[in-house]
């Protein structure tokens, strides 16, 4: 009997440490989702993860044309890289995170599905808010910071 009382109190241990988890990671795993599917021109599904942006302005933020070409440059896009630099608490509860994407991709003619040969590095600055139960953003900037050959690092 002792067991099944120790193994509820972890359980219950686990649950309650996995919510404090998530919801201090939560902002975070939303800004990445955004920022891919801004990469990805998906810009009608990013603005639904949005509070007060339009689509129209979240094209114009796009990574691809800010890297350069557009997306005639990319023939094959591999998962982001982030580096969140900086995260910053509002008294209102919204956070501002200051980060670096890498974009990884290989141009048209390298055909390699599992090595990117070219990388690009975005500085963006994104404000959450919790709206509801979900965190939305509510302001995005999207500038670009370096091209070159992808190295791994």
């Amino acid at each position: 009997m002792k067991r099944w009382i120790v193994l509820g109190i972890l359980a219950a241990a686990g649950f309650a440490g996995y919510r404090v988890y998530d919801s201090r990671t939560a902002p975070v795993k939303r800004y990445e989702k955004f920022a891919e599917e801004i990469l990805n021109r998906r810009y009608g599904v990013a603005e639904g993860m949005c509070d007060g942006l339009s689509k129209e302005s979240l094209e114009e933020s796009g990574t691809m044309e800010k890297i350069g070409a557009g997306p005639s440059m990319f023939q094959t896009l591999f998962p982001s890289r982030f580096d969140i630099r900086s995260k910053e608490t509002d008294p209102d509860g919204g956070i501002a995170l200051q980060t670096v994407q890498t974009v990884l991709w290989n141009p048209p003619g390298v055909e390699s599905v599992m090595r990117p040969a070219m990388s690009a590095k975005m500085n963006q600055r994104v404000t959450l808010r919790k709206v509801g139960s979900e965190w939305k953003v509510t302001a995005f900037r999207n500038t670009f910071g370096s091209m070159g050959a992808w190295n791994g690092k």
